[in-house]
């Protein structure tokens, strides 16, 4: 908990991510990870669900390639097969931004979580040295 009293906490929002939490204070939001495996969980998480999206969009596309291919030579329906085969343009582009972004999110969630557990470990290793040796006020 926060010492100061025009700070609010609230914690990370997601599904059984529990380990990050954002503070709105006087000197402006700063945010506090309690558990790195959680954030590295949420980043193994979006991974998984990158190459989900990957191979499902794969599907979605294939179901729209060929009929517009096949309505491209017909009279009547080459209207019908460019509206679907641009249709498909879009879905693959906005596919790949989604996946992009979810392997964004692993990466920085990741090095988040490791550069937190790296500094903590330096942390303590630097406190633990200080508090070996001798202090002049005493």
């Amino acid at each position: 908990m926060s010492s100061d009293p025009l700070a609010t906490t609230t914690a990370a929002q997601g599904s059984g991510v529990g380990g990050a939490t954002t503070r709105s204070g006087l000197f402006g939001d700063t945010s506090a990870i309690e558990d790195p495996q959680s954030l590295k969980k949420a980043g193994t998480g979006a991974l998984g669900l990158a190459g989900e999206l990957h191979t499902q969009s794969r599907v979605a596309e294939d179901s729209l390639h060929w009929p517009g291919q096949d309505l491209l030579g017909n009279d009547w329906g080459g209207d019908l097969g460019n509206a679907i085969l641009q249709a498909e343009g879009r879905w693959a582009k906005q596919a790949a931004a989604l996946v992009q972004t979810c392997r964004a999110l692993h990466d920085q969630c990741t090095t988040t979580a490791d550069n937190y557990t790296k500094t903590e470990a330096a942390n303590t290793e630097t406190m633990n040295a200080v508090s070996k040796t001798r202090s002049p006020f005493d």
